[in-house]
């Protein structure tokens, strides 16, 4: 199955623009957003056709990729529209709804190149196939300045791995695992560790949400 209508989320006008002529080329119709916040505008748009896939770069202004995402996949609308990423970080993501993950390089028209094939092989899963409902994620002011202090490769790790925690709290967390478990105590509460930065998140099963409560960061780890 072929990509007729794409979305592309990208902040950075080259690449904006580099993503759209190769996306058109391939008999695309492309729509563009500049940031996270104008891409749920157009998707919460009833009068345009959905697109079939979202192209989504993860580090941008306002709302950035990580929080479109996690929006979306908690969205009955929109929850079912694959996800391809695109970021500079240097990660696989393995997550509900993503169908892949793009590294933005040097020269770009490897990335482009790479854009290209998944394009022409794209297919999506049915939806029987998709992982339960995720719980909705949240951040407070406090946590969010702290992942924020991060360098963007540990930052963005951070954030799948939370996004993994909420479509894991949506069924039965795993017994072992090297960087989730869940803590004792009354409202019920997770850890996830990162590189040795902790993240302690407050579980709220009736409103089916996580909020990020604090964040611990080992005194020797360098700051962005």
């Amino acid at each position: 199955m072929s990509v007729q209508r794409l979305l592309v989320v990208e902040d950075d006008p080259a690449w904006r623009e580099s993503l759209s002529e190769t996306a058109r080329a391939e008999g695309c119709e492309v729509a563009l957003a500049t940031d996270g916040e104008e891409a749920l505008w157009y998707l919460s748009d009833a009068s345009r056709t959905r697109p079939n896939l979202v192209l989504l770069d993860l580090v941008m202004p306002r709302v950035d990729g990580w929080e479109l995402y996690g929006r979306m996949r908690t969205d009955d609308e929109l929850r079912h529209i694959p996800v391809l990423m695109i970021s500079v970080a240097n990660q696989r993501v393995e997550l509900g709804g993503v169908v892949g993950f793009l590294h933005k390089t040097v020269p770009p028209e490897t990335v482009l190149a790479e854009l290209r094939e998944r394009l022409r092989r794209f297919d999506v899963l049915p939806p029987q196939a998709e992982q339960p409902w995720p719980y909705a994620l949240r951040f407070t002011e406090e946590a969010s300045l702290a992942l924020d202090t991060l360098p963007t490769s540990l930052r963005q790790l951070l954030r799948q791995r939370l996004y993994r925690a909420a479509e894991l709290a949506s069924g039965e967390l795993p017994l072992m695992s090297t960087w989730l478990m869940a803590l004792p105590g009354t409202p019920p509460s997770l850890l996830v560790t990162v590189e040795g930065v902790r993240v302690v998140l407050e579980v709220d099963d009736g409103a089916r949400r996580l909020t990020v409560s604090m964040v611990i960061i080992p005194p020797h780890l360098p700051r962005a």
